[in-house]
């Protein structure tokens, strides 16, 4: 089973040569991204010191160089088997928790690999079910795995998880079920969300703070709760709430903020933006 892309030309280049070209524009960017390149001719040793990434999943001309920061940091971390990423379900298809189960994930820089004993593993747990109609159009874990293919080939094994149901019930399912799971691996961890939506500046950032001070505190509940109270139009808490109920199983305790910026950053136009953060969680 090979998923196409969904999204292959119009949230990124979609031929080999100008994706790779522009993921490298994300990483080279000096004024929202991190201003270098990963060396890719030097693999580091795994440490595993970050466990999960917090990353923005909008077009690339305008988040990409925000996710390039969390890439850049984890490819210092190494590698591990395989990266698990949870993204929110923009479609409405399928169930409520819907694990992706086997085959691979066709982008213009290859195909990345499900390990389908692994999903196995996670399909017989009760509310995961293995359906393929929730990614079909599906774009928020679509746009990380170019990503992983530029930094560790093509063939990199992704889990691809997706919530149509966010509800704090769904996060703790989430956060009992896969640390003991997988707990004999050695993964990584990638939440997809953009945070505020159509806001001004400034009262996106000020919106995003209330929920970057609950993602600091790996305040799971207090996150979800802070979205719902202050109605922040943040399209991915689930992942988020569920990647830091996972990371204080495992011991994480400390949260890096990499970088926030906005649409505005790029395009000059302040009055109504989309804002992404890239974030990680560490021992």
């Amino acid at each position: 089973m090979k998923r196409e892309p969904a999204v292959a030309g119009r949230f990124y280049p979609g031929t080999q040569s100008q994706l790779k070209e522009m993921i490298e524009r994300c990483f080279l960017d000096e004024k929202i991204g991190p201003g270098e390149l990963p060396d890719l001719n030097f693999r580091p040793t795994r440490k595993g010191d970050i466990f999960c990434l917090i990353s923005p999943h909008a077009g690339y001309v305008y988040s990409g160089p925000v996710a390039a920061h969390g890439y850049l940091e984890q490819y210092k971390d190494g590698k591990p088997e395989f990266f698990v990423i949870i993204g929110p379900n923009h479609t409405n298809m399928g169930p409520a928790i819907s694990v992706y189960p086997k085959g691979t994930w066709l982008t213009p820089l290859g195909e990345a690999v499900i390990p389908e004993s692994i999903v196995e593993k996670i399909t017989k747990q009760p509310h995961f079910r293995a359906d393929t109609a929730a990614h079909m159009m599906e774009h928020s874990i679509e746009v990380q795995v170019p990503f992983l293919q530029y930094l560790y080939g093509s063939d990199v094994n992704i889990i691809p998880i997706c919530l149509k149901d966010q509800s704090p019930e769904t996060c703790e399912r989430i956060g009992n079920v896969l640390p003991k799971v997988l707990a004999e691996y050695d993964y990584c961890l990638i939440a997809s969300t953009d945070m505020s939506h159509y806001e001004s500046a400034s009262k996106a950032m000020e919106k995003d703070q209330l929920v970057i001070q609950k993602l600091k505190r790996l305040d799971s509940d207090g996150l979800l709760d802070t979205v719902m109270d202050n109605q922040i139009s943040m399209c991915g808490p689930g992942p988020v709430s569920s990647a830091i109920r996972i990371s204080k199983k495992l011991g994480m305790k400390n949260v890096e903020l990499l970088k926030y910026a906005t649409s505005g950053d790029v395009s000059g136009d302040k009055n109504a933006v989309v804002s992404y953060l890239s974030a990680i969680i560490k021992k």
